[in-house]
């Protein structure tokens, strides 16, 4: 039909529009080839979002410029089904004032008859904030790869990949790329593989240089890394079009690879680090954490002092505290390896001024990869938190305690740990108070071995079974002559002052005496000392023995007297310390329970075999158990227990004594 010229067209405009709106946007929804644009929607007045939604964005220049951040953005474009941000027609905008501004109206020809025509309509077509594109969007903004990957596929089974773009390619590559180099999880790996096999089958071509970015570390998680040294010439070579640079990030991607192990791989490396300077590209920190990681596990030490003289924390912005701890948990590796620990403990120190993360979600678990103190594996959606910046901050902590221990410095360990149940709110880990242990026992320091047990059930970490064996163990094993000597002569010493110059010169000359071998299954201290019962208060400990011993017991929720209790088995460490206890205490009869104890266990773990340290290098060790449960049973006079311990050393091949 043909417009008259008398003929208004504003009002032939607005029938047309009443008549058509309707079916248009009927057909918009149905089929995915006649979907409108957000600048089309926006000016006939109609949107398939609510207008709470919408952003008006102005120019730069404008004094009323208001920037949206990212997460709006993306949630914008999730809703927007391909546009990137929203269109910037004023239609039906709203004013500051409240009242409804209709000039821009009816310029685009689209009044309040129309949106009347389509309000049953609208009401019945799909909100866009339930599309799973806009959920799989909230999943990213999340950190939630779980949720991302369930709204991935239910783009797939509701037929909606006609909205889905690159930009939304590359976000779910990135989040699942993330999680990947946290958790190292095979299922992640499948998930990217399957993302990239879909963008292929459906023909979405990747344009961008941030798409081949995330294709580099999909290659080199896979070990595939001949593809993504050719993703990397192909965009030197302008394969990909001019508009593909390579960018600090692509350089990030090829440092990013878990396989590196090696002088080939380190070389390999440190010529990517050199290209990235020749081309004036400034390293970002996870670049220069990977190669110093590299080069600390390759031993070349000059190359990482280098690095670590070249880097510093300060370059990592204050509000990233996890990311600090990260690269700070790298660089203290870096100088524990060259043998040094002020500066990394000046970096601990520095990172207590990063202000505090409010996401204060609990951590269920985290683990060690490869064993080192260092590299710890925490939930990728979990690793911007409170207590994931404080388990980082820890294991920087324990890292310098350790070193410390091995350098035979307990007192600067023991004012580290101090510090650390200070400064950080979470508690020392076991693996932490097991050192502690291992190096108090073996100096026989049962006060400070008590105080390590007093400060693990204030910290509620419950010690395992060695921690208990060392505790029980170190109050009543013999020292060898060096720690004897050491021993004697803190006995020496105080009885020097106690004594005058000539009475001490008397004492250190007198001739060696004779020690006769006790009857309380305790062996003779082999040397000859000042005073042999000042030198056994400094050696065995039978009383604080038996209190780790209940203390064990009670931690299982298991009563001392129960000998026949499945849920706490000593092993025979335990039982030789506990009946030597006993033995001293001169109570026999407790220390033939615990032999009883020990056999019930035996047999009930090994039913139709011999016990396993009949055969392994406890074997001494359970000959000494057996004769000293034969001397508990010839000090009670019990005949029969005594011919059932010989019985019981016949049948594990322990030879018996000669005379009974």
């Amino acid at each position: 039909m043909r417009v008259g010229a008398g003929c208004d067209v504003s009002w032939f405009f607005h029938t047309c529009l009443r008549r058509t709106a309707p079916r248009l946007l009927a057909e918009t929804y149905a089929s995915p080839c006649l979907q409108l644009t957000r600048t089309a929607a926006f000016s006939i007045g109609y949107s398939h979002q609510p207008r709470h939604h919408s952003t008006v964005h102005r120019s730069p220049t404008s004094p009323r410029h208001e920037r949206t951040s990212d997460r709006d953005r993306d949630i914008s474009f999730a809703q927007g089904g391909g546009s990137y941000r929203h269109s910037s027609t004023k239609s039906a905008e709203t004013r500051r004032d409240g009242r409804r501004d209709t000039k821009y109206e009816s310029k685009q020809g689209a009044g309040p008859r129309a949106l009347h025509s389509v309000k049953g309509l609208v009401r019945h077509t799909p909100s866009a904030n339930d599309t799973q594109r806009y959920l799989m969007y909230k999943a990213i903004h999340r950190s939630d790869p779980n949720g991302v990957w369930l709204g991935f596929n239910g783009i797939l089974n509701n037929k909606e990949w006609h909205k889905v773009t690159e930009y939304d390619i590359i976000r779910v590559l990135q989040i699942f790329n993330r999680q990947y180099a946290y958790e190292r999880s095979p299922e992640t790996l499948n998930r990217l593989k399957t993302v990239v096999e879909v963008t292929e089958r459906h023909g979405l071509r990747l344009k961008t240089i941030w798409a081949y970015n995330e294709l580099i570390r999909l290659h080199l998680a896979e070990g595939r890394r001949d593809l993504a040294y050719w993703i990397k010439q192909n965009i030197e070579s302008n394969v990909y079009g001019p508009d593909v640079k390579i960018n600090v990030h692509t350089y990030a991607a090829l440092f990013s690879d878990p396989s590196i192990d090696g002088l080939p791989d380190l070389i390999r490396l440190t010529n990517l680090y050199d290209e990235m300077l020749r081309r004036n590209i400034a390293p970002n920190t996870q670049v220069q954490k990977s190669l110093i990681s590299a080069a600390r596990r390759t031993g070349e030490h000059h190359l990482l002092k280098a690095l670590l003289d070249s880097t510093n924390l300060e370059s990592v912005p204050h509000s990233y505290s996890t990311l600090a701890a990260r690269f700070a948990g790298a660089r203290g590796q870096g100088y524990i390896g060259l043998r040094k620990l002020n500066p990394p403990l000046a970096e601990i120190l520095r990172l207590l001024s990063y202000p505090v993360i409010k996401d204060n979600r609990p951590i269920p678990e985290c683990r060690t990869e490869d064993g080192s103190q260092g590299n710890i594996k925490i939930p990728f959606e979990l690793s911007n938190t409170r207590q994931a910046f404080f388990i980082y901050l820890r294991s920087a902590y324990e890292l310098q305690i350790h070193m410390h221990i091995i350098r035979r410095e307990g007192k600067f360990a023991w004012k580290l740990l101090d510090d650390l149940r200070r400064n950080c709110y979470l508690p020392p880990t076991l693996m932490l108070y097991t050192w502690f242990v291992r190096y108090y026992s073996k100096r026989k320091d049962i006060r400070r071995l008590r105080e390590i047990y007093e400060l693990m059930m204030q910290d509620g970490v419950s010690p395992n079974e060695h921690v208990y064996t060392k505790l029980i163990t170190a109050c009543m094993f013999t020292p060898g002559d060096r720690l004897l000597s050491v021993l004697a002569k803190r006995v020496a010493d105080k009885h020097a002052s106690q004594l005058g110059d000539s009475d001490a010169d008397m004492e250190a000359n007198r001739p060696p005496n004779e020690v006769v071998p006790q009857e309380s299954g305790l062996p003779a201290i082999p040397k000859d000392v000042i005073a042999t019962e000042d030198v056994n208060s400094l050696v065995y400990f039978p009383s604080e023995c038996i209190a780790f011993f209940e203390d064990m017991f009670l931690d299982h929720g298991v009563k001392t007297s129960d000998i026949h209790s499945r849920k706490l088995c000593p092993n025979v460490q335990i039982t030789n310390a506990v009946m030597r206890a006993y033995m001293a205490l001169e109570k026999p009869a407790m220390a033939l329970r615990e032999f009883n104890r020990y056999c019930f266990n035996q047999r009930y773990l090994y039913p139709s075999n011999n016990p396993p340290d009949a055969s392994s290098q406890q074997r001494y060790t359970l000959s000494l158990v057996c004769k000293m449960a034969l001397e508990a049973a010839a000090m009670l006079g019990d005949r029969k227990s005594s011919q059932r311990i010989y019985t019981d050393m016949l049948e594990w091949g322990i030879q018996p004594p000669a005379s009974r």
